[in-house]
């Protein structure tokens, strides 16, 4: 009988073990110590994560996708600009604020049109994997 896989989309708060309790605050203790000042943090900190979120809830959304090579193709490309731009933006901009990375929600819908153009069309063209 096969054995059921957890969904790792699933968060179990359960599931946290004392290494990530030891882990997560000592990476704000070294960051400090290192002499990160918090503006930093924030703003390379708060890319990483709310890029991490916008990308799983994008691919999250795509499942009918995920076999597809031309998906990963996609996702590598979006990627690579959305993190362009915001690295761009980062580095010129003195003062950056956590809540401003919501303004990447603005690329989600842009995202979804562009997804839906190009991997439709892929499958309609029977283009896969093979």
């Amino acid at each position: 009988m096969p054995t059921k896989t957890k969904n790792l989309w699933n968060f179990n708060p359960d599931a946290l073990t004392a290494p990530y309790v030891v882990i997560i605050p000592s990476l704000f203790i070294f960051s400090g110590a290192i002499g990160i000042i918090a503006g930093d943090f924030i703003k390379w900190g708060g890319l990483v994560l709310y890029t991490a979120f916008f990308f799983g809830f994008f691919v999250n959304s795509s499942r009918q996708y995920i076999q597809l090579r031309p998906f990963w193709i996609l996702i590598a490309c979006l990627l690579t600009v959305h993190l362009t731009i915001f690295m761009l933006v980062l580095i010129h901009v003195a003062v950056w604020r956590l809540l401003w990375f919501s303004v990447m929600l603005l690329e989600l819908p842009f995202f979804f049109i562009l997804r839906d153009r190009l991997l439709d069309r892929t499958e309609a063209k029977g283009l896969h994997n093979d």
